[in-house]
């Protein structure tokens, strides 16, 4: 089967719960595992390769935070050999722009994956604290959709 491995660092909350929506909606068809990378070791993941990673992150002063990067700059290190596919979502206040999307580069840079999803997954939150806006939702089942035709 299929195995995929979610990965996001959340403030308060946006983060997790669209990762949780993401493995709600990809479990009935894949083997999803999901963690705040504050709670998870990196043996989590490389003990068992995933065939996709999907990392998840808030948007804080125009880029990832700061805490997922530091992981997925350790994840690349201790790889032996990439993770085949990646995809990346992204919860932000302010509205969307393409040059937030930092983290296909740093998955590629930290030799985490070979394949990242071209597609981005950005969910607006009302405020920092959120909730997500209404109508995204309809957003993470095409994203879904999408990443089961990646695979």
């Amino acid at each position: 089967m299929v195995k995929i491995w979610i990965i996001y660092h959340t403030k308060y909350g946006n983060c997790r719960k669209v990762g949780e929506e993401l493995k709600n909606t990809l479990s009935d068809k894949f083997d999803v595992c999901i963690g705040d990378v504050k709670k998870i070791k990196l043996d989590d993941i490389t003990k068992d390769i995933p065939n996709i990673l999907i990392v998840g992150s808030r948007i804080i002063i125009g880029s990832p935070d700061r805490k997922i990067k530091k992981f997925i700059k350790k994840l690349g290190a201790k790889l032996e050999t990439p993770i085949s596919k990646a995809a990346t979502y992204y919860t932000h206040v302010l509205e969307w722009d393409s040059k937030y999307a930092k983290m296909a580069k740093l998955l590629k840079d930290n030799k985490v994956a070979d394949d990242i999803f071209p597609e981005i997954l950005n969910i607006k939150v009302r405020k920092t604290k959120g909730p997500a806006e209404s109508g995204q939702e309809n957003k993470i089942r095409f994203f879904t959709e999408n990443i089961s035709k990646f695979l």
